[in-house]
């Protein structure tokens, strides 16, 4: 027990007296300054908050219109897009651009996806009632005109109350210099109006975020929507005019502009961001409920759109009274352990209990955090001491918990960072498998082991190289009969010119014995007396002719064969080369699967963001060899082309050469009755010398006949070897292009 002595003239009481009052007078100074600089502190937080919320709510604004935007111009950038523009009246093009539109309308979540030539029509919509409309006059449409993409002004459009938003973007054809058309996009503002109302009470009870156009005229905002596009402050008479003849929100905007607000802060501060005198702006002024609030407004980046968030001055400064609070909290425990630290000093056990103290807090900051104070006493000392070893144990705890959570952020890092590296190897190989196909390595597949998007689209590309596969094969084997058909031809070709070669020496040989045959008639009819020796050298030469006669209407006969075979060839050539142009149709349509697929994953790789840049890349590989091979099938086409030209030119010939042969056998068979004529009349003159003279000259007159027909048929053999040639010349041709053909198809490897 301790001695009872007078309040008055205990030390402790009085030292205890003084430390108070020490205490309770810092107290007081430093709560002053403390809530003066933790006033201003507080002002600068909650404005920075405002501020960032702001930022925050920009964001999402600048993003949303950036992706309308980047989905209008990757649809300009769509190759049947550029077919549809390019081809207005075709039933075919007008069919897929409508089956793109539609897709890139449910991707990117649009109201209208229109197509419009350079003049401004509209020749192509999602919406069948905007076929046909002039949009020339619309400021958008004519920035696109000029090749720049553009977003329009939040308005009404002809013939409907509802407002949109439009966003257009220009079409080059193939060479990237010409424009074709014009995409154009059209949006509700309901998706902003969500993204602003995200806003509401971040910032406290009662805080939420208006758009505003460059005239003050609220764009969006969700908490009070019977504002929705009045003005904040009265317009200019000029500009509320232009937007009453335009009809800018429909047919109701004369009375929305009259039912403008008195908000002149607002206008102030959009004027002093214009002249760029600061990028943001604090104001305070009335809300939209009527109370006093604290406002900041900033400028979107891609339009001459202001966002506002605005917050009550209650909300506002309760922040400010929590700081000034929390530093006087602060201030009155200071002084109390200030107070505590006077009283434990005043005791008579001071020392040891403080060196022990230091020792075991020296000891918990070295690391060893089992040390503890024993101590049992029950006064202020003894308190402290189980403050202090409370405190230990919070510590060790803490500590504890901090490294576990540090182990399980480090396995989650793995764990993350095992994932990532699987992705990737992922994507390098069906990155890697794209290139080799495009590079015409059709003989591998990937191998799937993920069940994911990335699976999926695995698999699809397994099915694009199967067909792709197939289609190579059925090419190859095309191919190769045609060169084996064009071979054929060529060799029936070359055997033909050799039997007109040797018709034609025949022919010559005929005309030969004619000669001699003539001469000696001639010698009959000088000398008769030599008719007998004369006519048998006659009846000699005309029985050599009639063998020789006969001799060409055999080869005449094979040569008429052998046409027809040629012809039959050729036209079942022709059938196989309509084959080809139904494979390289099938190819064709391929091609256009595959870059709807990209066009997909392209989507889906925007979607993504960052994580989807590798598909992305995947994506533009799979587009390139759908161009490939569309550019592939329009080159065997045009070799289709020229074959089946080729074959029609065969075709005409042939057929001009079974004429010529008919026309030559008639005349053969002609000269070969004028010879038996002839031999008849020989014999006869051997018989009867008498009229030797008479049948000689009868001999004469025919031989003569037999010249002329001779005549005929030489030149109908040399007009049947020209064709017979010109046949050979196109079945080189022929040839020549069948082996291209093979050695374009020899390009994939299958196998």
């Amino acid at each position: 027990m301790l001695k009872t002595i007078s309040p008055t003239r205990s030390l402790s009481t009085r030292l205890a007296l003084f430390t108070i009052a020490t205490a309770m007078t810092a107290m007081l100074a430093l709560t002053l300054l403390t809530n003066a600089a933790a006033t201003e502190n507080a002002i600068a937080t909650a404005r920075h908050q405002i501020d960032t919320q702001t930022l925050n709510g920009i964001e999402r604004v600048e993003m949303y219109l950036q992706d309308r935007r980047s989905g209008v111009a990757l649809t300009a950038q769509l190759p049947l897009v550029r077919a549809m523009l390019e081809n207005q009246e075709s039933p075919e093009a007008r069919e897929r651009g409508q089956f793109v539109i539609n897709a890139v309308q449910n991707t990117f979540n649009y109201d209208t996806i229109s197509l419009l030539d350079l003049s401004g029509k509209t020749v192509l919509s999602t919406n069948p009632g905007k076929v046909g409309q002039d949009r020339s006059q619309q400021p958008e449409v004519i920035e696109a005109q000029r090749g720049i993409p553009a977003m329009s002004d939040v308005t009404a459009d002809l013939d409907e109350e509802r407002v949109f938003l439009h966003f257009t973007a220009p079409v080059y054809g193939l060479n990237r210099q010409q424009m074709i058309g014009i995409v154009d996009g059209r949006i509700v503002l309901d998706e902003i109006h969500r993204l602003v109302a995200l806003d509401k009470n971040r910032s406290g009870v009662g805080s939420y975020s208006v758009i505003v156009d460059r005239h003050g005229v609220r764009i969006s905002i969700p908490d009070f929507p019977q504002l929705l596009f009045q003005p904040v402050a009265p317009l200019a008479p000029t500009v509320a005019q232009e937007m009453i003849d335009t009809r800018r929100f429909g047919s109701n905007t004369a009375a929305l502009i009259r039912q403008s607000s008195s908000m002149p802060e607002v206008m102030e501060s959009i004027n002093l961001i214009n002249q760029r005198v600061e990028e943001r702006h604090f104001f305070t002024g009335a809300l939209n409920s009527g109370e006093e609030g604290e406002s900041v407004i900033r400028r979107l980046r891609s339009a001459d759109w202001y966002y506002i968030h605005r917050v009550p001055i209650e909300q506002f400064y309760s922040v400010v009274r929590a700081q000034t609070n929390y530093a006087v909290l602060v201030t009155v425990i200071a002084a109390v352990i200030a107070i505590m630290i006077t009283l434990w000093f005043v005791q008579r056990s001071l020392r040891r209990p403080l060196i022990q103290l230091v020792e075991t807090a020296s000891a918990i900051a070295g690391g060893d955090l089992s040390r503890r104070l024993q101590m049992h006493q029950r006064d202020e000392i003894g308190i402290l001491a189980d403050g202090f070893n409370t405190m230990a144990d919070a510590l060790e705890a803490r500590i504890t918990e901090a490294q576990e959570a540090k182990e399980e952020a480090q396995r989650s890092q793995r764990a993350e960072a095992e994932g990532r590296a699987s992705l990737e190897r992922s994507v390098a190989e069906y990155l890697a498998f794209v290139q080799r196909v495009a590079n015409g390595d059709l003989s591998q597949t990937l191998a799937i082991d993920r069940n994911d998007a990335l699976g999926q689209l695995g698999i699809g590309l397994n099915k694009m190289v199967e067909s792709l596969r197939a289609m190579g094969r059925r090419s190859q084997e095309a191919a190769n009969a045609i060169a084996e058909a064009a071979a054929q031809i060529l060799i029936t070709t070359t055997q033909q010119a050799s039997a007109v070669n040797e018709q034609s020496t025949a022919v010559a040989q005929t005309m030969a014995a004619l000669d001699e045959v003539r001469a000696i008639a001639r010698q009959t009819a000088d000398q008769a007396d030599h008719t007998a020796r004369d006519a048998q050298a006659a009846l000699t030469a005309a029985q050599q002719g009639i063998a020789i006669v006969e001799e060409t209407v055999q080869s005449m006969t094979d040569i008429r064969q052998r046409v027809e075979g040629i012809a039959q060839t050729i036209l079942s050539l022709a059938g196989q080369a309509q084959a080809i142009n139904t494979i390289t149709g099938t190819v064709s349509e391929l091609a256009d699967q595959s870059n709807l697929l990209a066009l997909n994953a392209a989507i889906e790789a925007a979607r993504a963001g960052e994580q989807g840049r590798s598909f992305s890349v995947v994506a533009q590989q799979v587009r390139d060899l759908a161009e490939r091979s569309k550019q592939a099938t329009v080159q065997v086409r045009s070799i289709l082309g020229d074959i089946q030209k080729s074959t029609q030119a065969a075709v005409m010939v042939t057929e001009e050469g079974a004429r010529r042969v008919d026309s030559g056998s008639q005349l053969v068979s002609q000269a070969g009755n004028v010879i038996h004529r002839i031999a008849g009349e020989v014999e006869n003159g051997a018989q009867v010398n008498v009229q030797m003279a008479a049948s000689a000259r009868q001999a004469t007159v025919g031989l003569e006949q037999i010249g002329q027909a001779l005549l005929s048929i030489q030149k109908a053999a040399s007009e049947t070897l020209t064709s017979t040639r010109q046949a050979e010349r196109a079945a080189q041709n022929l040839n020549a292009l069948a082996q291209s053909l093979q050695q374009m198809v020899a390009i994939y490897r299958l196998a």
